[in-house]
C-alpha cells in the first residue's frame, strides 16, 4: 500500500469505520511506515484537542482593563447633516448666476425677466381667485381667507425655525451634558 493511499484511510480508523480488511492492510503499511505513523499520530492529537472542552479563563483584570480602555477612547461625535448647506450654496451660486446672466447676458434676457414677472403676476391672480373661491365656500370674507393663510405660513416658518434650531443648538447641548453626567 502507498502513502496517499493509506492517508485517505486515516479519517475513516479515527472514527472506527474502518473495514477490518483496509485495517488489516493499514496496520501492515504503518508497521514498514515511520511516516504514516508520525502523521497519524499528529491527527491523533489534534482530534483529541478537538473533542476535549476546554474552558478559556479571561486574563487578570480583563474587565478593568477593558473599560480603562472605553474611558480612554474619545466619545463618538454626530455626524451633521450636509444637506442644508448644500442647498443654501445651491441656491446661492444659482441666484448669483442667474442674476449675472441678467445683468450681462444676451439682450432678450429682459424680455425673458418681463416674461417671468408677467407669469408671476399671472399665477398670483390664479391664486387670487382660488382664495375668492374657497373664501366664498366657507363663507368667510375675502380678506379672512387672506388672514389665516397668511397666520399658517408664518406659523409653519416659525415651527420650522423652531425645529431647525432645536436640531442645530439645543440637541448638541444635550447630548453633550449627558456624555458629561454618564462619564461622572
Amino acid at each position: 500500500m502507498r502513502c496517499a493511499a493509506s492517508e485517505r484511510l486515516f479519517e475513516r480508523l479515527l472514527d472506527g469505520t474502518l473495514a477490518a480488511n483496509e485495517r488489516n492492510r493499514l496496520d501492515r503499511h504503518l508497521a514498514s511506515c515511520e511516516r504514516c505513523v508520525s502523521v497519524l499520530e499528529e491527527l491523533r492529537v489534534i482530534d483529541a484537542l478537538l473533542l476535549a472542552p476546554r474552558r478559556l479563563e479571561p486574563a487578570p483584570n480583563f474587565t478593568f482593563k477593558v473599560m480603562a480602555e472605553v474611558r480612554a477612547t474619545a466619545a463618538p461625535r454626530n455626524a451633521r447633516n450636509p444637506w442644508p448647506w448644500a442647498i443654501g450654496i445651491y441656491l446661492a451660486i444659482s441666484w448669483a448666476a442667474i442674476a449675472a446672466w441678467f445683468a450681462f447676458g444676451r439682450p432678450d434676457a429682459f424680455a425673458l425677466l418681463a416674461t417671468a414677472f408677467d407669469s408671476a403676476r399671472h399665477a398670483a391672480a390664479a391664486v387670487d381667485g382660488i382664495a375668492r373661491v374657497i373664501a366664498t365656500g366657507f363663507g368667510l370674507g375675502y380678506a379672512g381667507i387672506f388672514g389665516w393663510m397668511a397666520f399658517l405660513l408664518v406659523f409653519d416658518f416659525t415651527v420650522l425655525a423652531v425645529v431647525l434650531i432645536a436640531r442645530a443648538v439645543i440637541r448638541p447641548r444635550v447630548a453633550a451634558r449627558l456624555a458629561r453626567s454618564e462619564s461622572a
